[in-house]
């Protein structure tokens, strides 16, 4: 399915687990591709979905999401975000902004599948300070330290005595 298409689809049908799906799907191949549409797709998708999850603006949406519709088909994405940008103005989602959340967050993300911090933030207009930020609030999951086969069968010593 063409990806213009997919998020069509995703968004005419208000799902938002498809549209957080996309957002992941188009923010791990804008880190290999690096092409403009993609980054941008990423953040559309990601936006969308947060707007979605929220249950009290969804009957406010009906004009974002018809704008968004015509918007996607003439290929206008800056477009896009900008009346994501408005509607978040005029609805208070998010303290500092839902599309720069989005930079932030797809910034950071494609950091973290190897794009340098300074060229993630060149694609998605994000500061780099503020990707910095995001990530240093972020928890990254701590591996722990697997047992060794003595101390398994010490542990099931214990247990089956």
């Amino acid at each position: 399915m063409n990806r213009l298409n997919e998020v069509l689809d995703a968004i005419s049908k208000e799902d938002s687990v498809k549209l957080r799906e996309l957002a992941g799907h188009y923010s791990d191949k804008a880190a290999v591709t690096q092409e403009e549409e993609i980054v941008k797709l990423s953040m559309i998708t990601y936006c969308f979905h947060k707007i979605f999850i929220k249950m009290h603006f969804r009957e406010k949406t009906e004009a974002l999401v018809e704008s968004a519709l015509k918007k996607l088909s003439a290929g206008d994405l800056e477009g896009i975000l900008s009346d994501v940008d408005d509607f978040d103005s005029d609805h208070g989602l998010f303290e500092g902004g839902l599309v720069w959340k989005a930079r932030i967050k797809m910034a950071s993300r494609m950091h973290s599948r190897g794009i340098s911090l300074t060229q993630s933030a060149s694609l998605t207009g994000a500061h780099v300070s503020d990707i910095l930020e995001y990530v240093g609030e972020t928890k990254g999951y701590e591996h722990a330290e697997g047992k060794t086969v003595p101390d398994r069968l010490n542990i099931a010593r214990d247990i089956f005595g």
